[in-house]
């Protein structure tokens, strides 16, 4: 009740204090120039997560099977090449080139090789993402079940395709929303050679340890890696190839054991966005340790995870084609990928 009487009837000191608020108010409203205040400017707006297009991501699986086989000193290899240089260019990234020369694990002969990279949105803030997938394919599809065909070359479909068409869908994206952060777009050259050999490795991985040692001056170095590969498999079972307790007829990508040694934050951010986003080939077991081209970058210092199905029935054989993948199983891996860029 005494409150109450207080503000029916104001005391004077009360009115002079309330006065004395009032000028300064007024005062404080004049600094700002012109009598009228200043408003704050406002925040910058957040990037638009761009969707991704599952139909033109396999369009481009089917165009880099298209060119054959993309193997070392082939035409289609060469082919091939020009075209992934020419889609990151159009997409607006800085495109960098890493030439190399290496015999591998299948041949004796010295072959030329080429990483290709694209640089996107690298004056932007933030930690540097490199997203990578090798594009050749193997030269030997020694997994073959029929013994006649294990000297062919491997279309990689699934294993080189479908993990570069996801990647260039996203530098697709890039076009609608730039990224909030520094993005590298890395294709490697010459992962899928390996084989028995002295050879580090044993020949596998060579253009991303040659590329991890070599690393260009003018390309910022990734202070987290993610590597896609063998992304594309379709659920439909091929009654000619598979081994059992090898590979399934699932699309499964489980939790690849060096990637969650090395980087066992990163794959857990990676895995929940998928969940969140009902992606129900990511699973949360544990797979194979992969010698894959993360490896180099983890051992290098950077946290790197692999997103991997292994194996699909059809890895390392002739049946590594576009009618063995799926659609839905890019549109899986290139969504989480742009949750991850955009949305975290």
């Amino acid at each position: 009740m005494y409150v109450n009487a207080i503000w029916q009837v104001p005391s004077v000191r009360m009115m002079r204090l309330l006065a004395t608020l009032s000028v300064i108010l007024t005062l404080g409203a004049s600094c700002g120039g012109g009598g009228e205040v200043v408003p704050a400017p406002p925040a910058p707006p957040a990037p638009q997560r761009p969707a991704f297009d599952a139909g033109r991501a396999f369009a481009d699986l089917e165009a880099q099977v298209a060119f054959g086989p993309r193997v070392p000193g082939s035409d289609a290899h060469e082919r091939c090449e020009q075209f992934l240089r020419q889609r990151l260019a159009e997409a607006g990234a800085r495109v960098v080139t890493h030439d190399f020369r290496s015999a591998t694990a299948l041949s004796d002969t010295e072959y030329d090789f080429t990483n290709v990279l694209g640089v996107f949105a690298e004056d932007a803030p933030g930690d540097v993402l490199l997203l990578g997938a090798h594009w050749d394919s193997r030269a030997k599809a020694d997994e073959d079940p029929d013994p006649a065909l294990r000297d062919r070359p491997v279309p990689g479909a699934n294993d080189g395709a479908s993990g570069v068409a996801v990647l260039l869908e996203i530098a697709r994206a890039f076009q609608t929303s730039e990224p909030p952060r520094p993005v590298i777009i890395a294709l490697f050259d010459a992962e899928d050679q390996g084989g028995t050999s002295p050879m580090p490795y044993a020949g596998w991985i060579i253009g991303s340890r040659t590329l991890v040692a070599e690393w260009p001056n003018d390309v910022p170095w990734p202070d987290e890696m993610i590597l896609v590969d063998l992304v594309g498999g379709d659920e439909e079972h091929n009654p000619r190839v598979g081994t059992p307790g090898l590979s399934n007829d699932v699309f499964d990508l489980k939790m690849e054991q060096r990637s969650l040694q090395a980087a066992p934050d990163l794959v857990d951010r990676i895995w929940t966005i998928a969940e969140r986003r009902g992606h129900e080939g990511f699973e949360r077991t544990v797979g194979h340790a992969i010698t894959d081209d993360h490896v180099p970058f983890i051992e290098a210092g950077v946290p790197a995870v692999d997103i991997i199905e292994f194996v699909p029935p059809e890895w390392h054989t002739v049946d590594d084609t576009p009618e063995h993948c799926s659609a839905n199983s890019l549109e899986q891996v290139g969504d989480t990928l742009l949750e991850f860029i955009y949305g975290e």
